[in-house]
Parts: structure tokens; sequence; C-alpha cells
């Protein structure tokens, strides 16, 4: 079962260390080098100690299913024996991956942004701290949006265009705004940003950034030639809002992720009669907009909780469970230790669209009994959910199987039968990564997910490898090489292999 309770910190000690640590009485002064797994069962490791990342895609072709994540790119067909094909193939950790069936082409989305202002040992408060910081941002030289490639030949990847967020010359060696984080492209005319377009979006609370991201809609119609459709922002974002800044229940709490954060998902095209978007927009709580308009998205609905500052209350929309009438919220930690208040993670009731409800939470995930600590808090780094298994997939997703990439919880799993009350169902803790000499580097041990529902196969992304899994929830795994006869949204991929 979810633990209910365990040590949490107040707002008293409350400070901005996400890039150090912040260790407390009963933190380990080691990293834990051992692995623990629970009803679940581990069958590889590939790409020790290699530069990996949470955002995973897939693609295939024929019997061949290719695996990208960080610029590298695994033959995974005969998933025992995977390899590695492509290395430094792109640039741009956060992708997205998807057959464009009106070209015919594999089309590869990379993002790219000027780095956050984060923070030091000397100024734990970021920015407040130290607002020389800042200049990372804002004297950063390089792409600041989104590079396209054709993905058709893995072995080949080619760029096809760059896009700036701010419409400028995407050659330009400084741009404007923060560029973009998590985006969405599903193969159809339109992907999704998760931006900050312009240096007119200021009104950050959080002190580890400097921008406020929001969504921002560009036209790939043609890949080589992305155009504009849309932004749309709460009010309050800009400079030059003021009125509507001050009326935020974050407003001056410098601590706040008053900013998107995940991407901004479509279940369905919009060129295929897909009308709702669905999105993770930090303190602001769960989103949904009509976008049957992309030029002018519509906001319908908006959840989020009692007020609570600090961390990124939303940082994923699952819509993975959109057909049981069911979104779930998951939240991001910043800081390392606990150093900053829980945020839950919900799960909502969304079948009416314009009035979500919260059903249930996770709670906090329980430590493994033969650990060296009895709550994840006292291990070192970040702890909490950070990726469900990624909503673009191989085959459809099971009926009652959920998992997280948890950081120093590694990757949790749970039983979703019940939405109404999530149970636990096994854990796989890596080893931490890292060292405690080198602050930042031990804060990932869980990343990402990649689940192939069709082979009943767990790709899990982690900062020591990447690990095959699975789970007697999935059924028997299949290792074998086969073709994807279906993806896990329909439309999504269609004649992939024609």
């Amino acid at each position: 079962m979810l633990a209910g309770s365990a040590v949490s910190a107040g707002f008293a000690r409350l400070a901005f260390a996400n890039n150090h640590p912040h260790p407390h009485r009963d933190s380990l002064d080691f990293l834990d080098p051992e692995t623990y797994v629970d009803n679940c069962e581990v069958h590889l490791q590939l790409g020790a100690n290699a530069e990996l990342s949470a955002k995973s895609q897939m693609m295939a072709i024929g019997k061949r299913r290719l695996l990208f994540n960080n610029g590298h790119v695994w033959d995974i067909g005969d998933a025992l024996h995977p390899e590695l094909i492509n290395q430094g193939a792109w640039s741009g950790s956060q992708i997205q991956l998807a057959y464009n069936r009106n070209i015919g082409k594999w089309i590869l989305v990379a993002g790219a942004a000027a780095p956050p202002t984060s923070s030091t040992v000397e100024a734990p408060d970021g920015k407040y701290g130290d607002p020389r910081l800042i200049d990372n941002t804002r004297y950063y030289a390089g792409l600041r949006g989104i590079r396209v490639y054709d993905a058709s030949n893995p072995e080949d990847i080619r760029l096809l265009s760059m896009w700036s967020c701010d419409q400028g010359d995407p050659t330009r060696a400084v741009q404007t705004g923060g560029g973009t984080h998590r985006n969405y492209y599903d193969g159809g005319r339109y992907a999704y940003l998760d931006a900050a377009p312009d240096d007119s979006f200021i009104n950050m609370e959080s002190p580890v950034r400097l921008h406020s991201n929001c969504l921002q809609i560009i036209d790939l119609a043609d890949p080589e030639k992305p155009k504009f459709v849309s932004n749309w922002w709460f009010p309050g974002q800009r400079a030059g809002e003021l009125g509507a800044y001050r009326k935020w229940r974050e407003f001056g709490d410098r601590s706040s992720f008053t900013a998107a954060h995940g991407a901004f998902y479509v279940p369905r095209k919009v060129e295929d009669g897909g009308k709702y978007m669905y999105g993770s927009y930090g303190s602001f709580g769960i989103t949904v907009h009509d976008i049957s308009n992309p030029a002018e998205p519509r906001l319908l609905s908006q959840w989020r909780p009692a007020y609570l500052p600090g961390a990124i209350p939303f940082h994923t929309a699952d819509i993975s469970w959109l057909d049981r009438g069911i979104l779930i919220g998951s939240a991001e930690t910043l800081n390392p230790d606990c150093n900053e208040p829980f945020h839950d993670n919900y799960v909502l009731d969304i079948s009416d669209i314009q009035k979500p409800a919260p059903i249930a939470t996770f709670g906090r995930w329980e430590a493994p009994a033969n650990a060296p600590y009895h709550d994840f808090c006292d291990k070192r780094g970040r702890y909490g959910t950070h990726n469900p298994p990624h909503f673009k997939a191989p085959g459809k997703r099971h009926v009652s199987f959920m998992a997280y990439a948890a950081f120093n919880a590694g990757f949790q799993f749970m039983d979703f039968s019940n939405p109404a009350r999530p149970k636990m169902d096994g854990y796989f803790v890596p080893p931490s990564g890292g060292s405690l000499l080198r602050p930042g580097s031990f804060n990932r041990i869980g990343d990402g997910l990649m689940v192939e529902w069709d082979r009943r196969l767990i790709w899990a992304i982690a900062d020591s490898g990447i690990y095959l899994l699975s789970h007697p929830a999935l059924g028997k795994p299949d290792f074998t090489a086969q073709a994807v006869t279906e993806w896990s949204a329909d439309g999504l991929n269609q004649g992939h292999d024609g």
C-alpha cells in the first residue's frame, strides 16, 4: 500500500537548492549502491554510464523497433540483444517522434532552451540570491525553440529546419525568451510547445527559472518551413500585465512555479476531428483547452488544489486513462533531500471535461524494507514522481497497470484497477549514480519510462542506464522481433509500414 505519511519539510526551512544538497539529521552520508527489486524482473541494462535522459520515443520499420534517447538510437527489435545503431544523431534531449502520413516520413522534433537560472551553494535562493544567475539565461548563445529532423532512416537522421520561439531568425546567436521545455507532436499538422516565446514572459516566481512558459502552437504541415499559429497564456505571465499578476494567489511568494512545464497533449489529431488538449501548467494546475481552432485556443477548465508554494505542483498530465474518464496530474520535486513541501499526485475524474474532480491521491512511496534508510527523504537526491510511461507507444495501454519514474525512489508500479484506490504493486530502484562531491549528479535515479504494451516490455530510463523490465501484471514478456500492428492512440503513426 502507499504510505500515508513521512518526513515533511515545512515552510520555515524551505530553501531553493535544486543544484546542491541540503542534508538533514537522518540523511545518508553516502549514495546507496544497491539495487532493490520487488514484483518485477530485470532482463538487461544498456547504455551504462551514457548520457541518458527521460524523454524517450519509439518508431518502427517492419519488425525493427527503434528506441530514441538523448541523441542515441537503439535497435530493440530483438529486445534481449539491443544494438546501438546511431550515436550523437541529433541535438536536444526533449524529443517527440511520430510518423507523418501526409509526407511519408518519421519526423523528430527536438527541443532547445536557454539554461535555467538554477541555484548554487553560494546562492541557494537562485536568481533572488544572485541576480547574476539570470545572465546564464538572458545571454545564452544558441537556439531557443525546436529542431525538426527527418528520422525515416534511423542510421542517417537529417535536419530539416529550426524554429525560434520568438519567431526570429533561428540562426541568431542570442535569441529572446527561454525556448522550449516539453513538447508534443503527433505526426499531424501541429506541434504543441511548452515555450517562453520572448522576454516579456517574465512573471515567474520560481527562483530557478527566469521565464514563465506558456503554450505555443506551430504548423508543421511542411516540416522544412515551420509557421507560427498561436500563443496562449494566463493573464499576468507577461510584463505589462501587472493588474492580472497582482491577483495571483502566488504573487510575490518567490517560490511557486508559475509557468507551464509539461507537454500539452492532444489525444486525437485536430485534422482527424480532435478537439481537446490537456496540459500540466505548474502552479496553475491541470488545464483543458478547446483547440478545434488552433489559432484561438480556448480554456475550458482548470483544476488545482489548495495553495502550496514550491516545487512544480503539476509536471505531467497523464491522458492515457481518458477512456475511463480519468486524468492523472503528477508533480515534480525540485529540491533534493525533501527540502520543500510535498506535492501529491492527483487522480481526477474528468468525465465532465469542464469540471475535473479529484477522487484519489498517490501518497508517498514506501522505502524498501532492507534499504539503509526508512524514508526516501533520507536517501540522497530528489524524491517524488517525474514521468509516467509516455502516451505514445506500441500497443494499447493495459487496463490496470500503472508505472511512474520517481527519482530517488526509482520506478514504482501500481495496480490501478480501482482508480479511487491505487495500490502499490512492486518497484525497481537502481543504484544511485553520481557522487556526493558533484551536486546535482545523483538526482535522476528514476527518470523516464517507455512501455511496449504489445510485447509487455518496460524500458526504464535512469542515470545509470536503460533497463529492460517485465512485470507479472502485464503478462509474459515477448522479446522477439515483430511488427507494430497498433499504437496507443487512434490514428497515431498510421501508415508507417506502408
